[in-house]
This record gives structure tokens, sequence and C-alpha cells, in this order.
């Protein structure tokens, strides 16, 4: 009786200890499959969140929920809690393939992604402002706050007028949520990378002008043709002008820049009467900054200008098919007659500002 009753205790034991283990096994399997089985409903889409602050576990959860990405936001808030997760601000791109919240996390703590911003072709700093505050974190006010403080544009040899020429056409790797101020700072290394390569400073030195001089004449480059195989052609007029002690600059892009109205075509004689130091038919040399925004080409067509014996040019009429172009001249003779062929065809046209 002692033998039956002993091997039937050994028995309820090992049941014991089998369904304990049993247990423990779909326990450990059940808590494996909310940490790192297939979580996320197969219909989600890649989604990007821009989070302008560190969030917590709850508010990741509400926004994921928001997206369509969540089944469950206790159990994305226990996992996050066990895996320690600690959120921090930024743009993050969520790709639709993850699966898991082992691999949400992990994707979430390897750092946010950086956007490609290209700018190019705007005409005024506070443009770039309004861009920056349309693309990144900040308002466009803080950003045109950070252009303008008076210690950024005393340490950088820069004033309201030629704080333009800080900035390089391109595209750039940036963190969504970058600082206004490191902003600036990114762009005045940008600004010297570009300066210090390519032989730039050593041509702009042998033309007699400094990096930003060489931009302000770019831009006056850019304004008067978007074709680029003229462009160091008409740099080449300009510096032919600047050179001469008889000259004035006579750029016309000026003198719309001081009127303020960029949509003007046709510069009139009253209007060359404007008194502006950026109106280059009344005032000898460059006018105090860039009339717009250079692009490299441009900047790198008056590094190179061609030498030629040019002084001046004037649009032609368009050719069917073909860019805008420039017919250039000698001598006022010369000149003269490009300029009436082209007032023919303005008035035929019917442009008359």
């Amino acid at each position: 009786m002692e033998k039956k009753s002993l091997a039937r205790i050994i028995r309820i034991s090992l049941l014991i200890v089998f369904l304990g283990a049993a247990a423990a096994l779909g326990g450990a399997y059940y808590y494996y499959q909310i940490i790192f089985g297939p979580s996320f409903p197969k219909e989600k889409e890649q989604i990007t969140l821009y989070l302008k602050e560190a969030p917590s576990l709850t508010s990741l959860a509400d926004s994921l929920s928001e997206k369509g990405w969540l089944k469950d936001k206790s159990n994305f808030i226990w996992v996050g809690e066990k895996m320690k997760f600690k959120g921090a601000a930024g743009r993050y791109i969520l790709e639709d393939t993850l699966k898991s919240y082992y691999e949400l996390f992990a994707r979430l703590r390897k750092g946010q992604s950086p956007i490609r911003f290209t700018f190019n072709n705007l005409r005024l700093p506070q443009q770039l402002a309004g861009v920056l505050g349309q693309e990144l974190a900040y308002d466009s006010l803080a950003y045109w706050e950070a252009m303008q403080k008076a210690d950024f544009m005393a340490q950088n040899q820069l004033n309201p007028q030629t704080l333009m020429t800080l900035f390089i056409p391109n595209t750039y790797e940036l963190y969504w949520n970058i600082s206004p101020e490191e902003f600036m700072q990114r762009m005045k290394k940008e600004h010297d990378k570009f300066w210090s390569s390519k032989n730039r400073l050593a041509l702009a030195d042998s033309l007699g002008l400094s990096p930003a001089e060489v931009y302000t004449l770019a831009s006056i480059v850019d304004a008067e043709s978007n074709y680029g195989p003229e462009k160091a052609r008409i740099a080449g007029v300009y510096l032919n002008r600047l050179q001469s002690k008889s000259w004035k600059l006579e750029a016309d892009p000026t003198v719309v820049f001081a009127q303020g109205d960029f949509s003007i075509r046709r510069v009139t004689r009253d209007m060359l009467a404007t008194d502006s130091p950026y109106n280059t038919y009344m005032y000898a040399g460059l006018p105090p900054g860039p009339i717009r925004m250079a692009s490299r080409q441009a900047i790198d067509a008056v590094l190179q200008a061609e030498k030629h014996n040019y002084w001046f040019f004037c649009a032609k009429p368009p050719e069917e098919g073909q860019p805008a172009q420039h017919a250039f001249a000698r001598n006022s003779a010369e000149h003269g007659r490009n300029a009436r062929s082209y007032q023919r065809w303005l008035n035929q046209q019917k442009i008359y500002r």
C-alpha cells in the first residue's frame, strides 16, 4: 500500500512538473510572439513620423494607431517598457516591411532619417526662410531671425546685403529638426567647402574679386540668361566693363531689382533714373550684394569667364524650338542693330513692360 501511494505521489509530482513546464513554455511562447511575432496589420503602408519632441510610449502608440499601424496599444506599450525605449524628437520613416514590435523599436532606436533638402532660384533670403519653414521643424520666422543675427554676420563678414552669398544652391542631407542656428552653421561650412574646392579662391583672386563679389556678379549673369553655354560669355562682358575705368556695369537686372518688381521684362528710360545703389546705370562697380541666389554654374562661369572683346549684348528674338539667347557686339553700332531687332520683336508681341 505504501509503495502504491509513493508511486502515485511520484506520478502526480511529475505531472505537476510537466504541466508547470508546459505552462512556462506556453507563457514564454506567448510573450515571444508579442515581442518578435507579426504585430501589424498586413495592409499597412510606409509612413513618416514627425516628432517635434521626444514622445512618450502612449503618445507614440496614439500616433501609430491613428495611422493604422497598431492592433493592440497595450501590447505595444508593454514591449516598449520591456525594451526600455526612450524616444527622441525627429523624422522617422517606418517601412512597411517592419513586422514586429521589436523591429519597430529597433528602427526607432537607430535614429531619425535625414531628408534631402534642395534650394535654388530664390531671389531673397526671406524666401529661403519661407521654404525652410515649410520643409523643416521650425517656422520660417525662426530661420529668418537666425539669418539676421548680428553676431553671426559679424563673425562671417556678412551684412544684410551680402547675406545671400552664404547660400550655395545644392541638395543637402539634413535632419528634419535641425535648429535654425545649426542650419546657419551648416551653410557656412558648405560655403567654405565650395570655395576651397576646384581652385575657386585662387580664380577669384586672379580676377581681383572676393568670393562675395563673384557671387554677386554670378547672380546678375543668372538673371540675364538661363542658357548655360552663354553664361561665361556674359560674365566676360561684365568683367570687361568692371576692369575698365570708363564703364559702368549697366546691367538691366539690377535696375529691375531696384524697382522691386520682378515681373518687368522691359527696362525703360524712367527706370534707369531710379536712385538706388543697385542701379548699375547710375553707380559704378558691382551692386552692394547679389540680386538673387546665384547658381553654382554661374559662379563657375564668372570664375572661368570667356576672354573676348565683347562690350555689349542684348536678347535676341527667340527661334522656335531654341532656348532664349543673346546677341553680342563689340561696339555700339553693332549693339544698336541688335537692340532694335529685339525691340521690334517685343512690339510685335505687345510686350511694353
